[in-house]
């Protein structure tokens, strides 16, 4: 995948491989031209990528570093790279800068993106990612470690359920929260951004972040990492699921690897 996407990006170019990079993530496989600027995002799964282009458009007019869209193809999108690093726990960051990024998705309007996830509402996916729990990940466990993923995602979908809805990125983990000079300087792969739950951004980002940025934030934000705990306690779940959903054997193991 890695050298036969380069190559034909390379190709349509009329370039050479030289200076490309890939990074291949949940939702896309991403070319990096670090000559030009660009990134090239070519979706997995057949995902239409204008739907992409309306959420980046949407979070950039509400001050959000989303990567600038330049030209939507039907078969990839193409944005402005943005500088920075991942986020990780051995990353400098102002933990003020993280509150920041929370405060701005919280002020987007969730109602402008009521429609993005089609018909199913986000608290009923916390419904479907239980029943996928049950029914693909339980029965590849021990009858222990079964009741435990059954009472960790059971949890995550009664929080769901009572909890207030808000803006929300979905997949706010350290891949796509750039930091540069302990600031962030962009926040990228919009796919899952929607109505939902304001404290499933605060687990991703917290559970990525250093031990005493993470103590900063449960403080500034005490009623997101409450509920935080249980959306975060399934994340390993959601990762098996997808692999099993998408004949991805290494996303499954290591999903699972905490339950053996």
């Amino acid at each position: 995948m890695r050298t036969t996407l380069i190559d034909d990006y390379a190709r349509a170019m009329g370039r050479t491989p030289d200076g490309l990079r890939l990074v291949r993530g949940e939702h896309a496989d991403v070319v990096l031209d670090d000559d030009t600027g660009l990134a090239w995002r070519f979706p997995r799964y057949g995902a239409p990528v204008e739907p992409l282009a309306e959420r980046v458009r949407l979070v950039r007019a509400h001050g959000l570093p989303a990567p600038e869209v330049l030209l939507v193809r039907a078969d990839c999108l193409v944005t402005r790279l943005l500088p920075g690093a991942p986020l990780s726990e051995r990353t400098p960051v102002d933990p003020d800068a993280l509150a920041a990024l929370l405060t701005a998705l919280a002020s987007v309007p969730h109602d402008d993106a009521a429609s993005w996830r089609g018909s199913t509402s986000w608290r009923a996916e916390w419904q479907t990612l239980a029943s996928e729990v049950r029914h693909r990940v339980a029965p590849l466990l021990s009858p222990e470690a079964g009741r435990r993923a059954l009472a960790e995602v059971t949890a995550a979908a009664e929080t769901a359920a009572s909890a207030p809805a808000g803006f929300v990125h979905g997949d706010l983990g350290g891949a796509n929260v750039l930091i540069e000079n302990g600031r962030v300087s962009g926040v990228l792969d919009w796919d899952e951004a929607g109505p939902g739950d304001p404290a499933v951004d605060f687990a991703a980002l917290s559970v990525s972040s250093p031990e005493p940025v993470r103590r900063r934030l449960a403080v500034r934000f005490p009623d997101l990492a409450e509920r935080a705990r249980a959306y975060a306690a399934t994340f390993a779940l959601q990762e098996a699921v997808h692999g099993l959903l998408h004949d991805e054997p290494e996303a499954v193991e290591a999903g699972l690897s905490s339950y053996r």
